[in-house]
């Protein structure tokens, strides 16, 4: 049976990873039609895609509503999203859509996308994972902060959110409750969204796994070298890597399949699984 062309709907297009993305797909034999979507027209002037097309941001309404009628004009029969967001706006609204999406469970995208609950559920399953507590007010910093008196550094960050959103390291409370209080006041995040967990000074690794139906694929593990903009970051560390490099870390990439069957009993969809050398060389899961 002659295989249908693939006519692929890529989000974030004008990006660099959605360019990355387009440039692979176009290695496949016969080369893909590519169609390009972003809120931002101006990002969508550098897109490599065969066709572009501007949608609503997909924090807001219409987004879909775009997807869907792009999807029938163009033919596509693959929609591959770039960002959380995207992926998120998908999954809440995947009935929707007359094509596979190649996502998770709508339960798993929840539970990854919540990095709290995902640290709990991991360490529930013996995967490592730093230890971490929610913080529900800044009243309740002081006891966290007790409860890692053995630990110079603790790591602060939101719950939500990518490219770690408000992360950075505090030596003590003072320095944590002025974080945390900046980034409410400046930026509306509430402190019930911040978390402390134990500091994970090893080397950072970001392995890319591609499963269908609880039989992995293909995966590749790579270590962060250098971060994008971390000179604008108070912690030096940035979830974007400004250079890596491909590595054979098999105890890494053994720890990113346990956390991905964790979530998953039978995993289909791109995992990105993210983790961080502890202080005993152990990699653990900080998010996927």
């Amino acid at each position: 049976m002659k295989k249908r062309p693939i006519r692929a709907l890529v989000t974030g297009a004008g990006t660099g990873s959605s360019a990355n993305l387009m440039r692979a797909l176009r290695l496949i034999s016969p080369r893909p039609y590519v169609v390009g979507v972003n809120h931002d027209r101006f990002a969508l002037k550098l897109s490599v895609a065969d066709s572009n097309y501007i949608a609503p941001d997909p924090d807001g309404r219409g987004f879909c509503d775009a997807l869907l009628d792009i999807i029938k004009r163009e033919k596509i029969n693959v929609v591959m999203a770039t960002n959380d967001n995207v992926v998120k706006a998908l999954s809440e609204n995947r009935r929707r859509f007359p094509i596979d999406l190649l996502l998770p469970r709508r339960e798993t995208i929840a539970l990854c996308q919540d990095k709290y609950a995902l640290n709990v559920h991991l360490r529930r399953k013996n995967v490592p994972a730093p230890r971490s507590f929610e913080i529900k007010s800044l009243r309740n910093l002081e006891k966290i902060f007790a409860r890692f008196s053995d630990q110079g550094l603790l790591w602060c960050r939101a719950r939500g959110g990518s490219r770690s959103l408000a992360g950075t390291p505090v030596a003590n409370v003072e320095q944590a409750r002025a974080w945390i209080s900046q980034w409410r006041d400046l930026q509306g995040v509430k402190v019930s969204e911040f978390t402390l967990a134990e500091y994970l000074p090893g080397r950072h690794y970001m392995v890319q796994s591609l499963w269908h139906e609880g039989t992995m694929i293909r995966t590749q593990a790579v270590e962060a070298l250098s971060y994008f903009a971390a000179g604008n970051n108070p912690s030096g560390i940035f979830s974007l890597s400004n250079l890596a490099k491909t590595v054979a870390a098999p105890e890494a990439v053994k720890i990113a399949i346990s956390a991905v069957e964790a979530v998953e009993k039978r995993p289909s969809g791109t995992f990105f699984i993210e983790l961080r050398e502890a202080a005993d060389g152990v990699p653990s899961i900080t998010e996927i």
